[in-house]
């Protein structure tokens, strides 16, 4: 998991990214995909292309707080036992 994440990043701008601080990149396998919650009330999640799954093929915009409030919940406990990455 960690490798397709890192493979992702460029490593110039992770690692300017990180030494500007304050930012703190962590790593987990519990949470898949990627997705954007605004303002603790819409989650925006990609979808990727079913032909090619590295690739984006569109967004969906939920607009629902409790769906939101446990897309954050699942996120914290995530980010909390997630591994922090010190180096790129």
């Amino acid at each position: 998991m960690f490798d397709d994440a890192h493979a992702a990043v460029d490593e110039d701008r992770a690692t300017l990214t990180i030494a500007q601080g304050p930012f703190e990149l962590r790593v987990t396998e519990d949470a898949y995909g990627n997705f954007y919650l605004i303002d603790g009330e819409e989650v925006c999640l990609e979808v990727a292309d079913p032909l090619s799954p590295d690739r984006l093929f569109g967004m969906l915009d939920l607009r629902d707080r409790g769906f939101a409030a446990r897309v954050n919940d699942g996120f914290e406990a995530a980010w909390a036992e997630g591994m922090v990455v010190d180096e790129v």
